[in-house]
């Protein structure tokens, strides 16, 4: 991949992250790419992806200098920034995509109903919800999970978010030292229309085609039913756009990002656990069907974001 694309640090507008996009030049769509509440940049995901035909720009949004610490008080302002950052490069268009993991993909739908320059939307176990932020400056999980943090901004005000729950079968799990897995820590879909609606991203207002994508063995969080929240809301208010919403159901948690190499990495073999903060994490799935749904769900990207950004 580094014979075809070329890549860039970005350190300007208070932005952290790297652009790559096709060494051949020409017409190549933007994309935004957003990681999850590992913090830090995916330049690996966005060679790949730039691979295909797209300027991507890797983008790190906490959890790196001049970056906040954790996920506490990030400014939508900030993606939109990127966006301006993408607007300005040869080629990139007028049309963007974002692609976001996880926290990423929470951040990706926030955006895209923030910014109408957003033709294409793709949500990897992300959320439909706007959940509680983390302030990794706590120390341990369960000081993290207690202590309320505003995850997202607009304009200056917080964003409404669901908070945490800590279950006493959590901190048996804690307290012995064994596998945690994080969805624990989410409550359930609140079943009072209001309260579902005051933490409810409001993903009819983007301007473009969505793609959801959930695990339906995750670990971490409940992204199924976070990300139907989501395709419930694109539906009722008949979008006018293309979107979906695909379960792979035997997967965990880690379908986020490229396909892995192969024979894959002792850090990054689609397992099931994870180090946290003072943890270990139960990602969920079995290794070999979350591999297999990464790939899937990676192919479907790619062809998702090219339908909808090459023309």
């Amino acid at each position: 991949m580094s014979g075809e694309t070329e890549s860039r640090p970005v350190r300007e507008d208070g932005l952290v992250g790297v652009l790559c996009r096709p060494r051949a030049g020409g017409p190549a769509p933007g994309v935004l790419l957003l990681g999850g509440s590992e913090g830090g940049l995916h330049e690996r995901d966005a060679q790949v992806l730039a691979g295909h035909g797209f300027t991507v720009l890797a983008l790190a949004y906490f959890g790196m200098p001049g970056l906040p610490p954790g996920l506490i008080d990030i400014p939508l302002e900030y993606f939109v920034r990127a966006l301006d950052l993408l607007a300005a490069e040869p080629g990139a268009g007028a049309r963007f995509g974002i692609l976001g993991g996880s926290r990423g993909g929470e951040a990706a739908l926030l955006t895209a109903a923030h910014d109408q320059r957003v033709g294409a939307v793709v949500s990897v176990v992300g959320s439909g919800l706007v959940t509680q932020g983390i302030d990794y400056r706590r120390g341990a999980l369960l000081d993290i999970l207690g202590h309320p943090a505003v995850p997202w901004t607009w304009r200056g005000e917080p964003l409404p978010y669901l908070p945490y729950v800590i279950p006493d079968e959590m901190r048996d799990l804690v307290a012995h030292g064994r596998p945690v897995p994080l969805r624990l820590a989410f409550p359930p879909v609140p079943g009072d229309p209001a309260a579902l609606e005051r933490v409810s991203i409001p993903v009819e207002r983007i301007r473009g085609a969505v793609l959801l994508i959930s695990a339906g063995q995750d670990g971490m969080w409940p992204s199924a039913a976070y990300g139907q929240v989501a395709a419930d809301r694109l539906t009722r208010s008949r979008h006018s756009f293309t979107f979906g919403h695909r379960v792979f159901s035997e997967a965990g948690h880690a379908i986020a990002g490229s396909p892995l190499p192969s024979p894959p990495s002792a850090a990054a073999d689609g397992g099931t656990t994870s180090p946290g903060p003072g943890v270990t994490f139960e990602m969920g799935g079995t290794a070999a069907a979350t591999r297999t749904a990464r790939a899937g769900a990676w192919q479907a990207t790619v062809g998702f974001l090219g339908e909808h950004l090459h023309n």
